[in-house]
């Protein structure tokens, strides 16, 4: 399928020990989620072992491939094999397996004379423009143990949701966030945009198993999002592989998006229809994927469903609160999670989203004991600290115990920018100027892109009357967001300050 659409046929220019073919923005038409999910097809592995997963072929040298994976697919030493989409079995050689280091990545090798697709990718900033994004893998049944492949649709995560999904699975490399709904076995396979690119590699959704009473034994429950490592974290690792590589990669954003290609993902966004006997785990889980789509009203009947079946089924009482949360209905939303916190008290995450609900309520109080509860449950979170140090900070201007609970969340994660950029603002309130610099240009060594700490640099320096370099910081600012009003304020009001210096 690469062949026909054109997209391997490029020069290669050697760059260190890696071969990239310089790809050209593609020219055709907006490709349809059947042509993408060919593509995902022809290049997605299955690698079979002790811990069963996925993988993409990125590149081929004489008759070697080269397949990109989870690190924690191939993890232990054991005898694995590369099922590619022809039914063939290759065998690895696991001293040649290669774990990139601080991330959740690995490069598996299989050596063949016939010829297979080679995976494209794309390293782009991802924003709103750009949300719809496809999974490939291959899908272990949890009662037979027969392998199917899965390919789903989804949209990214916006940056609202981003920061509270890092906890625990950034420090692997966990980035990427995405609304597919994915499964066991899925793991090491790709992320793709609309033009069938890669731009990141899957490796773990939020579940939780529970009884089954309609199965026998377990079923999971899909919580939250899936999550992957970004194709731009591979790209910079690459180089300490020692592998020469030949890597097909774009830059360009995928082509616009056509109402024909909107209406090509719908299948794949669907739900498979409930059989009449579905119980509340089937129920819930169809709610969580409505509710990953955005088809709020129907995700809240799917759980309304659960509910009525059992009415002590914790999770269906959590989805349903998240569901209300995002159809702004707080009160039946808290509703919901007080349930929740009834059902099972040890539950963080409804302590955690209880907190944040309640904030939206200027329940600021409220807020604060939630959140509370939830570091009492898990202390080692990071992102539950910031955010807890923001509701003091920015809600309750209590900047002694801001920087203190920011403070923790930095003693867990010292490279955590946000939580940076949040102890610079309580400090800078504090009119500690010189010390909140210095956090806020940690921050910006850490996240050049993070916007806020540009602003909070800005305003420190200003008030510091160090006006050129105020001005310069706005101006660096406005590089990443040309539009934003409230830059443009402040580069007027810093330029007419200056004209009396």
């Amino acid at each position: 399928m690469l062949e026909t659409l054109g997209l391997n046929q490029f020069p290669v220019v050697v760059v260190g020990a890696v071969a990239m073919a310089l790809m050209q923005p593609q020219v055709a038409g907006a490709l349809t989620a059947y042509q993408v999910s060919q593509i995902a097809r022809d290049t997605t592995v299955l690698i079979d072992g002790l811990n069963p997963g996925s993988g993409f072929i990125l590149s081929r040298t004489g008759n070697t491939y080269t397949v990109l994976t989870a690190r924690h697919v191939v993890a232990t030493e054991d005898e694995y094999t590369i099922v590619t989409p022809d039914g063939a079995n290759y065998p690895v050689d696991y001293r040649t397996v290669r774990k990139l280091p601080g991330v959740d990545l690995a490069l598996v090798s299989f050596t063949s004379d016939r010829s297979y697709a080679i995976a494209s990718l794309a390293d782009y900033e991802y924003d709103a423009r750009f949300r719809n994004v496809f999974t490939s893998g291959w899908l272990k049944d949890r009662q037979t143990g027969a392998r199917t492949h899965r390919f789903t649709a989804g949209i990214l995560a916006n940056q609202d949701f981003e920061i509270p999904l890092t906890q625990e699975v950034s420090r692997d490399g966990y980035t990427l966030f995405y609304s597919n709904i994915t499964g066991v076995g899925m793991s090491g396979g790709p992320v793709l945009d609309t033009d069938g690119r890669v731009i990141g590699v899957h490796g773990r959704s939020k579940a939780e198993e529970v009884p089954d009473d309609r199965r026998g034994g377990v079923s999971r429950v899909n919580r939250g999002f899936s999550s992957g490592i970004p194709i731009a974290t591979f790209l910079k690792l690459v180089p300490q592989t020692g592998l020469n590589l030949a890597l097909a990669v774009q830059n360009t954003p995928p082509t616009r998006t056509t109402p024909q290609q909107v209406e090509s993902i719908r299948p794949f966004l669907d739900p498979t229809p409930l059989p009449a006997n579905a119980n509340a785990i089937d129920w819930t889980n169809q709610g969580n994927q409505l509710y990953r789509v955005g088809r709020l009203q129907d995700a809240l009947l799917a759980l309304n469903q659960a509910v009525q079946l059992k009415p002590d089924f914790y999770p269906a009482w959590y989805e349903r609160g998240n569901v209300l949360f995002a159809m702004k209905q707080p009160y039946e939303a808290l509703a919901s999670y007080d349930r929740v916190v009834q059902l099972k008290p040890d539950f963080y995450d409804v302590w955690r989203d209880r907190g944040v609900l309640l904030v939206t309520l200027n329940d600021y109080m409220a807020a604060l004991w939630s959140f509370d509860r939830a570091t009492q449950i898990k202390p080692d979170d990071y992102v539950l600290w910031y955010m807890r140090g923001n509701l003091l900070n920015r809600n309750l201007q209590n900047y002694s115990e801001a920087i203190a609970s920011y403070n923790r969340s930095l003693r867990i994660n010292p490279n955590f920018a946000d939580a940076l950029t949040g102890r610079g603002k309580a400090l800078y309130e504090q009119r500690r100027y010189g010390e909140a610099l210095t956090d806020l240009n940690r921050a910006l060594q850490i996240a050049p892109n993070l916007t806020v700490a540009w602003i909070l640099k800005a305003r420190t320096l200003n008030t510091m009357q160090r006006y050129p370099e105020a001005i310069a910081t706005v101006q660096q600012a406005l590089k990443l967001q040309p539009n934003n009003p409230e830059l443009r304020r402040m580069l007027t009001g810093m330029q007419q300050q200056g004209d009396g210096w």
